[in-house]
């Protein structure tokens, strides 16, 4: 599991200073619906990754999924009784 984990974030980084255009769909789909209705994509309130950036954005988040899912995570694969 840390192999793979290393790869990923190994390959993310590289791609990163490599200069590759990595950046989500999402940002794309906007100024394209954007352009198209003759509008300035602007946002209705910031979202964290606004305020501290991706990388700590996205940590921050991963953390906090990661607690909820520990924290529901017998309830999730718990065994049910033939009842």
């Amino acid at each position: 599991m840390v192999v793979i984990a290393s790869v990923f974030v190994t390959c993310a980084y590289l791609g990163y200073i490599g200069g590759a255009e990595m950046e989500g769909t999402d940002a794309m789909v906007e100024e394209h619906a954007a352009s198209t209705a003759n509008v300035e994509a602007t946002a209705i309130i910031p979202a964290l990754t606004d305020v501290v950036g991706e990388p700590a954005g996205f940590t921050i988040a991963g953390i906090i999924a990661g607690f909820i899912v520990g924290y529901y995570w017998t309830e999730m694969f718990r065994r049910r009784g033939n009842a």
